[in-house]
């Protein structure tokens, strides 16, 4: 959708899923009589996996409509209007040309790369207000 140079930037809340489900398994290590510390290799009773949680079709189209409404609000922290205008553009588009989407492993791989590329927004934002403001920068334009 915008760049795809930052899709490898990852959500803070993927970081936080990681250490809560490692926390929880050294909950129920310690629970069951387990040593906390143990490597799966190590450990006396083998910890199942949590299965993922299921979406149902109303929560995917309530994420699908909060990430595009962020998305917008991104682009209005952009320093210049043409990069407001185009990613306001590129989104619209995008999600327009999506919305008759059935098939359920590409409606999640579309939320995923629209929740990167809010990511990807919020950074560049971030870093070109910081690089427009700073006095230096000026001096070379």
């Amino acid at each position: 959708m915008l760049t795809a140079s930052l899709s490898s930037l990852g959500r803070s809340h993927s970081a936080a899923r990681i250490i809560s489900q490692s926390r929880a398994a050294a909950f129920s290590a310690v629970a069951s009589g387990g040593d906390p510390i143990a490597t799966p290799a190590t450990a006396s009773t083998p910890t199942p996996t949590p299965s993922p949680p299921t979406e149902t079709t109303e929560s995917r189209r309530i994420r699908a409509l909060s990430l595009y409404r962020q998305i917008l609000r991104a682009a209005d922290t952009m320093p210049t209007r043409n990069r407001q205008n185009y990613i306001k553009r590129k989104t619209r588009s995008e999600y327009r040309k999506h919305m008759t989407l059935t098939d359920l492993d590409e409606i999640v791989f579309q939320l995923r790369l629209a929740d990167t590329n809010l990511d990807t927004v919020l950074v560049q934002a971030e870093h070109l207000s910081r690089l427009f403001s700073d006095p230096e920068y000026q001096n070379y334009n």
